[in-house]
């Protein structure tokens, strides 16, 4: 009792009966019943409050707190610490806490501290925390000090969380820049140090090629310390060695982070950070790559005042995934850099081989040149027309070669830095002018007007005139073979200390995406239209060496559709070259050798622009043949195309087209039977053209040779990846060139009769598959059989099942065993000429029978007699025919079924008239099932023996002669309980046991009335049915409110019966649901709509059944509808 006492008087809550628990006696504060009022209302506020709380009362500072601070703060030292002295339950931090609450309780002064590290003694070990408080003084009424309250907010986990983030952040920001990886390491170690009470120190090891782990970086603890081993040698032992063994740390194998208790006479005195004391234990957490790939690992000091947790070593190993992540982008750094000095070396020693490569080249181009051009310009034994043509084809050849050899040779000497330039004053404008006049002839066998503006300048510029001169025509040329319409203009002003040389055009344009990049080397733009695709990428480029050379630039202006203007820049004057090169004027020039060159392509692409396609004669020794196949020959070289022809059309006949968009209008207008094309052209190139012809269902097949100046099997690989069917590389022999055309063909040929092949097949075996038919032959002298996929799925047999059982037995073990004598004699003994025909019931291999119709015939071959048969499924035609048969029985079945039926009907139909004295009566039937005269629905008239009419109208639930054969014996037994003179009440109760006893799955609803003409009443009773509507002398319609009794065959008694008078002239109206149901019609709204039906009509008695239902039922009705309508014939005057 006592104790519940004491209990009441705190609140609820597990320290709610801690504090009942506490001998309060035995403190200052005495037992609770003394406590004066001021301890009881803080200690119920205390408890009840949601926010940490804890209080200290009197002197002693006895404390006290809620369930939220217990379970926030105390931990281990609850509930020891309730009514102790708070010196006592926080000793540990009464240094921090003891003024402050001196403070409180002297002076009422209240204090507020914002995330306090206090290192708290409440879970068995020295923590570190963080709390926000105030406390705040307990006045009595007379204003002193009684106690002290604190609100308190724990801080610690966002604390950490925000130092931890914060050492994140700062790592993340020392590895931005691109270091080594030891740089990378580094900077990370001076990152981490900032965090010293997480990581009071750290070691950083890296793994090299052998395993061996090398110290890079640390904080805290020094290289060489017992603690930090500068290396350890590979293979690590377990992080945990044995004592007194030199130090070895080691991650676990498996990557895990593992922590390593500390000794410290192995490890030495060890650095506390930010504490004082040293951490007791450290982590040893794995660095690796984004593939898991080991890097080293980190070796932390531990904070000595916090638990190693899930944060904790999340936080180390984020640590660790970020400078994981750092070293392998310093590698990426690293193999980068190398890459580039790799790169840079290739392209020092490629520019070497360029140059020496073209001189090289000078030596045989000398010898091809010389004799070419003597044997054209030989008078004493000139060339006869054919070989001149071959030597004409030589010699520009050699040219053109001689000018790639120049350009590589001049690009490799500018790059190198080796270009013994030589600058000296020039007319400049006389000079370009020059230059220009080169490509007068080519441009107007072109079409193109070519316009010079260059006015003499006010002053010589100092140039090197033959690498001015390669400027000029490098410039002109390009705009030629890219200008298709229009024209060329080359002007020449000074403007702002400059000579200024503009080359515009009105040609193809160069998309924006293409101009920042077009000086750079070997850069060709792609996708426009030109000429030519020949060149070799590095005339612009040089352009622009040779314009930087002179101290001056290059820039293009280009509109795609509209044209191009390119713009040198060469400052005027001297002051900006080096005096060493800066000579006289002299008779310097571009070498007659390089104008040639330019001269000849030029020449080249007047006189063999890519147009039409062109067809090529056959030679005289070849032109009789017949079936010679067309070759489509596709080069942007004339010469190519020329020289291919030639060797073509001895064998076939040969058309050649200029560019691949030609040759795709020439292959679609009359497909070639195989197609030789170039690679790289203008227009379209050859593997565009391939594309294009593998697209079109007109083209696919024909086969496609590509010719390339690439060699090598990439280049082959290439070729064939994207469809071609072959790959010849440049340069190629005569023989080597007309093998690869002829196998080709014949290839193509005999890939061609194998597809028909094929389809014909696929075609048989269509039909056999649709015809559920198969087919197999028999040579009769060995017995070879041969049958058709289609006969096999019939059968349920492979191939090697019918070549082991062999002719007949593969079919006869599939025929019922009481035909298979049968098939085998007429199988088995056929003779040439023989004719074969007969049905059997067979069996797959699977079990599934079907019955099969055999044909066949013998026929005589030149190597033997062969048997051909098919066999049918006519598994289906069998079972439509019996179904048929079955039908046709069924169907008689039905007529005969339904002759009864009709009879049945017609006896069930109720009489339409009655011949009464006492009453008028009008009646209406109708059966809602399409195609039956009867229904469930019935009414009755019944003349009674005294003088009275039964009137029965009822409803058994259902449609068609099954209901109405229910409904048959329901109205037999209606009138004959009517006829023994029961009443209404009796009757019903005899007609509910009858349907209780034989139709107990029916639902019958019934209402029966009994008219005596004496007293002109009607006596009702219904079992479930609609009520009847009365329709007075006058008209005025409303509806009988019968007692409401339950369907027939319920099992219920009937109660009671209703007697209604009616005067002469009044009717009584019964029907049946299916007048007034109607699907998507509440029931109710249905019979107010009959007595509005019924106030409303004003014929005779006789009209009104067919008037009620014409009103209510305009569609078919949906149920059977019956109407029984009684009225007392008026009194006469």
């Amino acid at each position: 009792m006592h104790e519940t006492l004491r209990a009441g008087q705190f609140g609820p809550g597990q320290v709610g009966a801690d504090l009942a628990r506490v001998d309060w006696a035995a403190t200052e504060v005495g037992p609770p019943e003394q406590w004066p009022p001021l301890l009881r209302t803080t200690v119920r506020t205390l408890l009840g409050s949601q926010f940490p709380m804890w209080m200290a009362w009197g002197p002693s500072l006895t404390f006290f707190c809620n369930d939220a601070y217990r379970r926030d703060t105390l931990g281990t030292k609850y509930p020891w610490a309730l009514g102790r002295p708070a010196s006592e339950v926080w000793s540990e931090i009464w240094d921090e806490i003891g003024p402050r609450l001196s403070a409180v309780m002297d002076e009422g002064a209240s204090t507020w501290d914002e995330k306090l590290m206090l290192i708290l003694m409440r879970s068995g070990y020295a923590e570190e925390t963080y709390h926000t408080f105030s406390y705040s003084p307990l006045l009595e009424d007379d204003g002193s000090v009684a106690g002290m309250l604190c609100v308190v907010r724990e801080d610690t986990d966002e604390v950490i969380a925000n130092r931890r983030i914060r050492a994140l952040r700062d790592l993340a920001g020392h590895l931005t820049a691109q270091l080594s990886e030891r740089e990378t390491v580094q900077q990370a170690a001076q990152a981490l140090s900032a965090n010293s009470r997480d990581l009071p120190f750290h070691l950083a090891y890296l793994y090299d090629d052998d395993g061996t782990a090398h110290l890079v970086g640390n904080s805290g603890l020094p290289a060489g310390h017992p603690a930090a081993p500068e290396t350890i040698p590979a293979p690590a032992p377990a992080p945990a060695p044995a004592s007194g063994a030199e130090v070895r740390w080691a991650p676990a194998q498996d990557g895990t982070t593992t922590v390593v208790s500390l000794d410290p006479q192995r490890h030495g005195e060890l650095p506390g950070g930010s504490w004082p004391v040293p951490p007791a234990e450290v982590a040893v957490v794995s660095v690796t790559g984004a593939q898991g790939a080991p890097y080293g690992f980190l070796v932390v000091g531990l904070n000595p005042y916090r638990p190693f947790d899930t944060g904790y070593r999340d936080f180390l190993e984020l640590l660790a995934g970020r400078l994981g992540a750092a070293i392998t982008d310093a590698r990426a750094y690293e193999m980068e850099r190398r890459r580039a000095e790799s790169l840079a070396e290739l392209d020092r020693a490629k520019t070497d081989f360029f140059t020496n490569v073209s001189h090289e080249f000078r030596t045989p181009l000398t010898l091809l040149l010389g004799p070419a051009e003597d044997a054209l310009a030989d008078t004493a034994e000139p060339l006869g027309p054919h070989q001149r043509d071959r030597v004409e084809v030589i010699h520009r050849s050699g040219l053109r070669l001689l000018k790639l050899v120049n350009s590589l040779l001049d690009f490799s000497r500018l790059e190198a830095g080796r270009m013994a330039e030589r600058f000296e004053p020039v007319d400049l404008a006389s000079y370009t002018r020059q230059l220009t006049s080169i490509f007068d002839s080519a441009a107007q066998r072109l079409g193109l007007e070519l316009t010079t503006n260059c006015a003499p300048l006010d002053e010589p510029v100092y140039v090197d005139p033959d690498l001015w001169g390669k400027v000029v025509l490098n410039l002109v040329s390009n705009a030629l073979k890219f200008t298709l319409e229009g024209g060329i203009t080359v002007s020449l002003v000074t403007e702002d200390g400059h000579a200024v040389l503009r080359v515009s055009d009105t040609g193809v344009g160069i998309p924006p995406e293409e101009q920042t990049t077009l000086f750079r080397r070997f850069r060709r733009v792609r996708g426009v239209q030109g000429r030519s695709h020949e060149g070799s990428g590095i005339g612009l480029a040089l352009v622009a060496e040779v314009a930087t050379l002179h101290g001056g630039d290059v820039d293009v202006l280009s509109t795609p559709g509209v044209g191009s203007t390119f713009v040198v820049r060469v400052p005027l004057g001297a002051a900006h070259l080096p005096e060493d090169l800066v000579a006289p004027s002299g008779a310097g020039g571009v070498a007659d050798v390089v104008l040639d060159g330019f001269r000849t392509e030029a020449h080249r692409l007047s006189t063999a622009a890519p147009g039409a396609p062109q067809a090529h004669d056959a030679t005289p020794a070849a032109a009789g043949g017949e079936d010679r196949a067309r070759i489509l020959v596709v080069d942007d070289n004339a010469d190519i195309r020329q020289y291919v022809a030639e060797l073509l059309e001895p064998h076939y006949d040969v058309v050649t087209a200029g560019d691949g968009r030609a040759a795709l209008e020439a292959a679609r207008t009359r497909p070639p039977h195989l197609v030789l094309s170039d690679v790289m052209m203008p227009v379209m190139d050859g593997f565009e053209l391939l594309a294009a012809l593998r697209a079109d269902p007109d083209t696919v097949g024909i086969p496609v040779v590509m010719l390339s100046a690439r060699g090598g099997d990439e280049a082959t690989a290439q070729g064939l990846e994207a469809g071609a069917d072959d790959y010849l590389a440049k340069p190629f022999g005569a023989r080597e060139l007309l093998a690869r055309v002829r196998a080709n063909l014949e290839l193509d040929r005999t890939t061609r009769t194998r597809r028909e092949l094929e389809r014909s097949r696929r075609l048989l075996d269509d039909a056999e598959r649709l015809a559920r038919m198969g087919s197999w032959s028999v040579d009769l002298e060995t017995g070879r059989v041969e049958v058709s996929a289609q006969l096999l799925r019939l059968i349920g047999l492979s191939h090697a099942e019918v070549d082991d059982l062999g002719h007949p037995d593969f079919l006869i073990d599939l025929v019922d065993p009481g035909d298979r004598d049968f098939v085998r004699v007429v199988l088995g003994e056929a003779r040439v000429d023989d004719q074969i025909a007969f049905e059997v019931r067979m069996s797959r291999s699977d079990g599934s029978g079907f019955y099969a119709h055999v044909n066949g015939e013998v026929v005589a071959e030149e190597d033997g007699a062969v048997l051909r048969c098919s066999l049918q499924d006519v598994t289906e035609r069998r079972r439509t025919a019996e179904a048929v048969v079955a039908a046709n029985a069924a169907a008689e079945a039905a007529a005969r079924e339904h002759a009864i039926a009709d009879e049945l009907q017609t006896s069930l139909l109720p009489e339409r008239s009655f011949d009464l004295k006492q009453l008028e009566v009008a009646t209406y039937y109708r059966a809602g099932s399409e195609g039956t005269k009867v229904g469930g629905d019935w009414y009755d008239v019944i003349e009674l023996d005294d003088g009275r009419t039964g009137l029965v109208l009822g409803d058994v639930m259902g449609h068609g002669v099954q209901a109405a054969a229910v409904m048959g014996q329901i109205r037999t037994a209606v009138r004959a309980y009517a006829r023994l003179g029961m009443p209404p009440l009796p009757l019903m109760e005899s007609l509910d046991s009858l349907v209780w006893d034989l139709f107990p799955e029916q639902i019958v609803t019934c209402v029966y009335a009994a008219f005596d003409p004496e007293s002109l009443t009607v006596d009702l009773v219904s079992a479930g049915h609609l009520p009847p509507v009365l329709i007075d002398a006058d008209g005025t319609v409303q509806r009988l409110q019968l007692e409401r009794h339950p369907p027939l065959g319920v099992g219920r008694r009937f109660v009671s019966s209703q007697q209604v008078r009616l005067a002469p002239g009044a009717g009584i109206v019964l029907y049946t649901d299916g007048l007034v149901e109607r699907r998507g019609r509440d029931l109710e709204d249905g019979i107010t709509s009959l007595m509005e039906q019924a106030a409303a009509l004003r014929v005779p008695l006789a009209e009104i059944p067919e008037a009620l239902v014409h009103g209510m039922l305009a569609d078919a009705p949906e149920d059977d509808v019956a109407i029984l309508v009684a009225r007392i014939p008026r009194t006469e005057g």
